[in-house]
């Protein structure tokens, strides 16, 4: 069996080497997230949450994903520094894998992957624009705003939430629509089913993955549910341990 490790914590990174080596597992470290990801039986994160959401943008087929948190909340990881010899074990020496939908987004015949969001903003800072959201070809609503958010069930607890949307179950497949600062009284957010698929027309903005890929837009992008999913080594309480960290993201 092949593991990958990728680290932004040195420090780290020779105890996750240890037990790895006590697993009988064979190790490759990169300081960087890479393609070649791809071709391993698992990998191994140590970092935060966008560590993750960084290397998955390296992957389509995406192994299983263990990752051990060092950064501020971890809603994606699945151990502390302090725990991570435990869970790192359990996971290995059973091997049960759950996936989580990623967002397809497609401009001008390129596609970009999501897992958290796609978010759609004006290009102008502090300067509304005019966006237009349909849900299978029906105007769902168009209206000023700073931008529109779509977010997966997993991504409900990232921008989306900061935007004022809802925290949604993990496991509940679905997209959640939210604008960015709506310039009109009562907007509320959309959760719709994953096979729904969106388009968004918006000029001169700007396009934004994750937090990680920006791109410049004019014109319809469409969005829906990747063939793609990201896939995670199976996580202990995961929906115990999300009630307890939302109350403490600041």
């Amino acid at each position: 069996m092949r593991a990958a490790v990728v680290y932004k914590d040195g420090e780290l990174l020779q105890k996750v080497l240890k037990v790895l080596e006590e697993l009988g597992v064979e190790v490759e470290v990169f300081e960087e997230p890479k393609n070649e990801l791809e071709d391993f039986d698992f990998i191994v994160s140590i970092g935060g949450d966008g560590t993750i959401l960084s290397l998955l943008q390296k992957l389509r087929k995406c192994p299983p994903i263990f990752g051990i948190n060092t950064g501020r909340i971890g809603l994606l990881t699945h151990s502390e520094p302090t725990n991570f010899p435990e869970e790192l074990k359990f996971s290995v020496e059973r091997f049960e894998v759950e996936t989580f939908t990623r967002l397809s987004c497609i401009y001008g015949g390129e596609e970009i992957l999501a897992l958290n969001e796609i978010a759609v903003m004006s290009s102008s800072p502090a300067k509304l624009t005019t966006i237009s959201v349909s849900v299978d070809g029906i105007e769902l609503d168009r209206l000023r705003c700073d931008g529109m958010i779509v977010a997966t069930q997993i991504g409900s607890t990232g921008y989306a939430f900061s935007a004022g949307g809802p925290v949604v179950d993990p496991y509940l497949d679905s997209f959640i629509v939210i604008p960015i600062a709506p310039f009109r009284f009562g907007w509320k957010p959309w959760i719709l089913r994953s096979d729904r698929i969106l388009e968004i027309q918006a000029e001169n903005a700007l396009l934004i993955a994750d937090g990680q890929i920006e791109k410049n837009i004019s014109g319809k992008v469409t969005i829906r549910k990747s063939n793609h999913p990201a896939v995670f080594f199976r996580k202990r309480g995961r929906f115990s341990e999300l009630a307890r960290k939302v109350k403490r993201i600041e």
